[in-house]
């Protein structure tokens, strides 16, 4: 597995992150947090830490009700499967 070095901007900073992902993978969550940050700093949060708190909420907010759904529709699944093999 190879290690990149990938240098993003975010709310106007530079960081030089090394990961696994590929360099377009790492721009692109970049960019998703780049995003967020700007929104939220547009939208009155002056603090770029407070800003860079809230986008990791949000999107953790929305990782945990991905997930939600995800196991509710697992569960589906097994349910019809179950349910299919009755037949």
């Amino acid at each position: 597995m190879s290690v990149n070095t990938v240098t993003v901007q975010i709310a106007g900073r530079e960081f030089s992150l090394t990961s696994s992902d590929s360099p377009e993978s790492v721009q692109r969550m970049a960019a998703l947090v780049d995003r967020k940050m700007r929104e939220l700093m547009a939208g009155g949060i002056a603090n770029r830490e407070s800003a860079a708190v809230l986008a990791a909420l949000t999107y953790a907010q929305e990782l945990i009700r991905a997930q939600d759904d995800n196991t509710r529709l697992r569960r589906k699944l097994d349910e019809a499967a179950h349910d299919g093999s009755r037949t």
